[in-house]
């Protein structure tokens, strides 16, 4: 079962680099999406269709407003995110890693990412969303010091995630 979280070797992130994405990458992004989303079983059916999305999809989410992240290892994408600026900090979403590279610091670069483009945009959190009980993603984020904030909360009918954070430091 393809895990869309996934628990790297710090050692191993050091050895990619995140980039931003482009509107012209948005066919490579839609294909890692269709490949990993489809299968990632712990999500509802309904979650996992809206996550696999299309190129024109992310062109539209690219001008709203997202950027999208990416690590590519001898050309070819293999991992992603997005984030976003809000009013309460940036917000990591739809993290996802081809499975043949899983356990290679591809999660770990772009955790670490993560945080120098919030601390770039002056964001006093990085926060995500994570679904409830999911004991790797769970495990991601006591490595990457997130804690929780609140109590967890329906995000999609019958899908309770729970929203952790950390300080960016200023």
């Amino acid at each position: 079962m393809t895990k869309v979280c996934i628990i790297d070797d710090e050692k191993k992130a050091k050895e990619h680099r995140v980039i931003l994405l482009s509107k012209e990458e948005a066919k490579d992004i839609s294909s890692l999406y269709k490949e990993v989303w489809p299968k990632a079983y712990e999500y509802p059916e309904e979650w996992r269709e809206k996550r696999a999305m299309s190129e024109e999809e992310i062109k539209k989410e690219m001008d709203s407003g997202y950027f999208f992240f990416g690590v590519r290892i001898n050309g070819k994408l293999v991992g992603i995110y997005k984030a976003s600026i809000t009013n309460r900090g940036c917000l990591g979403e739809q993290q996802a890693v081809l499975p043949g590279y899983s356990d290679q610091g591809v999660a770990s670069a772009m955790y670490a990412q993560f945080y120098e483009f919030a601390k770039a945009n002056k964001c006093k959190v990085n926060y995500v969303n994570i679904l409830a009980g999911n004991e790797p993603c769970e495990r991601a984020m006591e490595k990457f010091n997130f804690y929780k904030t609140g109590e967890p909360w329906e995000q999609s009918k019958g899908m309770l995630v729970q929203t952790y954070e950390r300080k960016v430091d200023s």
